[in-house]
């Protein structure tokens, strides 16, 4: 979508601010005249290593939505051996039963992973 320029292809697979980054990037590489090209493309299953493997929840996707980190309370544990961050809002008072209303914030995997392949973005002249 980079070499492409494809702003709304980025705003759907980006979350809000790193999509408003890159097209931000994006036009100013254009602005100096310059393109973004991909090169060595190629069909094979690249190599992937997961580092890291992170979850949250009570938080959205959206970092914009979520206010201030002073407006909420972490408490960290884990599931399956994954580290998992868990966020309530300030004086928050609901009971445990109550996680399974449905306008709960869901919970977002994070998987930090090295993906080792020959293709490469570049900038071109």
């Amino acid at each position: 979508m980079c070499a492409l320029h494809d702003q709304r292809g980025i705003n759907k697979v980006c979350e809000g601010r790193l999509a408003t980054a890159v097209n931000e990037s994006l036009e100013r590489i254009h602005f100096h005249g310059l393109d973004v090209e991909m090169a060595n493309l190629t069909v094979e299953q690249p190599s992937i290593q997961v580092l890291k493997v992170e979850i949250t929840h009570g938080v959205s996707v959206e970092r914009n939505d979520n206010g201030d980190s002073s407006d909420w309370v972490e408490s960290k544990s884990s599931i399956l051996g994954a580290e998992c961050t868990y966020y309530t809002p300030k004086n928050d008072q609901r009971d445990i039963i109550d996680d399974l209303d449905a306008d709960r914030k869901p919970y977002c995997v994070a998987v930090t992973a090295l993906i080792e392949s020959p293709m490469k973005l570049y900038v071109q002249n």
